[in-house]
């Protein structure tokens, strides 16, 4: 057990699964076709992006 993590560390936390998501959207987007996986995969992609996009929202306006 750890100390707990502050809200800079979570800022960045899910910040970096943000931009990992973004990438991984950025290569299914470029494909031409999709197979029924990968359209599933996007569409679980989409909604884990906004979901860290959301935290990282609500952690800049605790800040102000």
């Amino acid at each position: 057990m750890g100390r707990p993590k502050s809200k800079d560390e979570f800022y960045k936390e899910a910040e970096c699964f943000h931009t990992s998501l973004d990438r991984r959207l950025r290569m299914l987007l470029r494909k031409s076709f999709l197979s029924e996986e990968e359209e599933v995969e996007m569409k679980m992609v989409k909604k884990e992006k906004l979901y860290y996009k959301d935290i990282m929202e609500g952690l800049k306006k605790e800040e102000s």
